[in-house]
């Protein structure tokens, strides 16, 4: 890969080095030592996902806790041994007995747990090339390191793909093209989804959520996309242990209920958008919602109304604005998913990052190659 030629020519956004785009991030960090229930309340009051873990005696970090390590470790609590003379799986051996409270274990004992999002660490020069080729294959983010003792920051999918955006006037031609491609002719309309009803009992929806390997669930009642929960739902299961035999429904709206008041705003429950919609405009949308996957839904042929738009669907137009300069015309019908749709696909961040890999100029990245450390 070649920085583009010419006296004063921008970088290309790949080119990029990783501490550049942590450079202002406050680094929030756990001790290993505290519990469950703290650990949450620290994803919770900071609005992440995952959080590393130090370790005040060693002085260094011991690894990564992750909303999906809560969600594998209340399971393996459901298949803990019945007795101290049942050895049961290697899993459950690490979970105490199920009559414990989960909230006061230690958040130290489940790092890592679920073995899907592990500590992975960069140096400051890693590029972001080098950086979304492992996010491409799955990671969600990595530690950028100032030294061995001390994190710089915490590089995420959703910062290196919001940094692509706001600067996509270094992209290339074909990178553009990319960007006004419909997701349908890109083939991210394809993969098969795991759907559940807003009844679904919450341990169930965990169990999915864990086999599966994803992260969201959307919530379809009668073929019809109504709502989606999210990993970053299950943290509020730490504090309120009543949830984990609630329904969906009940903790999507717990958890939305919190949102509202740490935030002074209600929060959407469900984004979607339709199979012809452009890899722009769902990027714009990804960044303006904070979201880091998109619901692609299909209006309900079946469903019809009777009432008449006082303008035609063809001509309602409004526009979608994202954090960073771009402001994205969207024509609704066309583009804009509907509260009652189908769910025919989703789109992650993951899936996006894939497609901006393979389109990516200069020479190839070896695919092979991990370019973060395991620490």
């Amino acid at each position: 890969m070649s920085d583009r030629t010419g006296l004063g020519a921008p970088r290309h956004w790949l080119l990029t080095a990783a501490q550049d785009l942590v450079d202002t991030q406050k680094v929030v960090q756990v001790d290993s030592r505290a519990t469950i229930e703290e650990a949450c309340d620290a994803l919770i009051e900071h609005s992440i996902q995952s959080v590393p873990l130090y370790d005040a005696h060693s002085h260094s970090y011991v690894g990564m806790f992750d909303v999906h390590d809560l969600a594998a470790f209340i399971l393996a609590r459901r298949s803990a041994p019945a007795s101290h003379g049942d050895t049961g799986s290697p899993l459950s051996r690490r979970v105490r007995e199920p009559s414990e409270p989960v909230a006061n274990d230690l958040v130290g004992r489940i790092s890592d747990l679920s073995h899907l999002n592990p500590f992975y660490s960069v140096v400051p020069e890693t590029t972001v090339a080098q950086v979304a080729q492992v996010f491409a294959k799955g990671a969600h983010r990595v530690a950028v390191m100032q030294s061995d003792r001390e994190i710089r920051g915490i590089l995420s999918q959703a910062r290196v793909v919001r940094y692509f955006f706001e600067h996509s006037d270094t992209a290339t031609v074909i990178e553009h093209q990319l960007l006004d491609t419909s997701l349908e002719k890109l083939g991210l309309v394809t993969r098969d989804v795991v759907c559940v009803s807003p009844d679904t009992p919450v341990l169930k929806a965990l169990s999915l959520l864990e086999s599966h390997r994803v992260s969201s669930l959307p919530l379809v009642d009668n073929e019809q996309l109504v709502g989606s929960l999210s990993l970053s739902d299950v943290k509020h299961l730490a504090r309120n242990r009543q949830l984990t035999r609630a329904s969906c429904r009940e903790l999507v709206q717990a958890a939305r209920y919190v949102q509202g008041l740490r935030e002074g705003q209600d929060k959407a429950a469900v984004f979607s958008a339709r199979p012809q919609a452009s890899l722009r405009y769902v990027l714009a949308k990804l960044i303006a919602t904070g979201a880091h996957r998109i619901w692609i839904s299909e209006a309900v042929s079946s469903v019809t109304s009777s009432v008449e738009p006082s303008t035609p669907a063809s001509n309602r137009r409004a526009s979608v604005s994202s954090a960073s300069s771009q402001t994205v015309p969207v024509d609704l019908a066309k583009y804009a998913g509907e509260f009652g749709d189908r769910v025919c696909g989703v789109v992650s961040l993951t899936d996006i990052l894939r497609v901006l890999m393979d389109s990516a100029p200069g020479p190839r990245l070896d695919p092979d190659y991990n370019y973060a450390s395991m620490d």
